[in-house]
């Protein structure tokens, strides 16, 4: 990951003060990890977003024989996970 870089924002001082108040009542008191861990969070939805919207895409550009064969491939590993339970 490499060297992290600073870089300066402007906040609201209500949402500094939630953030202090958050911060004294856990063991993380850095606003710094707060915010990269909040900004992480943030990142890795939009990743998981974007996957899915091309997951939906995929299907949604399936022909009618492309989704009877996925159908039938569903249901194939859904009865051979069956019997691996079972």
């Amino acid at each position: 990951m490499g060297s992290k870089v600073k870089v300066t924002a402007t906040i609201d001082p209500d949402i500094i003060c939630a953030i202090d108040s958050y911060l004294k009542k856990t063991k993380n008191r850095s606003r710094s990890k707060f915010i990269e861990d909040i900004l992480r969070s943030w990142y890795i939805e939009q990743k998981k977003a974007e996957i899915e919207k091309r997951i939906e895409e995929y299907y949604l550009s399936l022909s009618e024989d492309e989704k009877k064969e996925d159908k039938e491939w569903t249901r194939i590993a859904a009865e051979s996970s069956k019997s691996f339970w079972e």
